[in-house]
């Protein structure tokens, strides 16, 4: 027996030891508030993106998208056209802006193999319509883009959006991009 046999032989076995010690380590418990989120976040089966800003609401789509991987939740994207009170209620036909916006969503959700449904809407108050099609379709999350813009009258999420947290029958969140981000984001226009 060497001396350097010795030592590899107890290195061997301090290693060895370590090792299974660290495997059969019992990891602490998990906090009981994060099972609960996760068991919550999967349950998610419907998921409405509504298309209000074209620029942040193409990004809620990506953002809806992401958090629906693995989960295989169904996917609404709604186009509320806001009709102004002295005008017939009317959605125009085949309006190319309004197409592009659905086929420009529906493109990124199939990127994450996600086959979305599309919607388009018109309504006096586009709020009013997106909540009305978040109870219809027993939406369980809406995911809503908005971008940068200083209105006084308004608060800091807009007159839509606000008003959609305030109503809505589910789960609402809100992607707001930064104002240095806006330039960033193609609209098509």
């Amino acid at each position: 027996m060497s001396a350097v046999g010795l030592l590899v032989a107890v290195a061997f076995t301090i290693g060895l030891a370590g090792t299974l010690g660290w495997m059969l380590r019992v990891p602490p418990p998990a906090p009981r508030g994060a099972t609960s989120t996760v068991r919550s976040v999967q349950a998610i089966r419907k998921v409405m993106v509504p298309i209000i800003d074209l620029g942040a609401s193409v990004r809620a789509v990506e953002l809806a998208a992401r958090l629906n991987q693995g989960h295989k939740a169904q996917m609404i994207i709604v186009y509320v056209h806001e009709i102004p009170l002295q005008s017939p209620l009317v959605v125009p036909d085949r309006d190319p802006r309004i197409q592009g916006a659905l086929d420009a969503a529906a493109f990124l959700a199939m990127q994450h193999a996600i086959e979305p449904q599309t919607r388009v809407a018109a309504a006096r108050q586009a709020a009013h319509r997106i909540v009305e099609i978040a109870r219809e379709e027993g939406v369980d999350l809406i995911v809503m883009g908005i971008s940068y813009h200083y209105r006084p009258n308004e608060g800091p999420l807009g007159r839509i959006a606000d008003q959609v947290m305030r109503e809505a029958p589910c789960e609402v969140l809100i992607d707001r991009v930064p104002r240095q981000k806006v330039a960033l984001i193609p609209t098509g226009t």
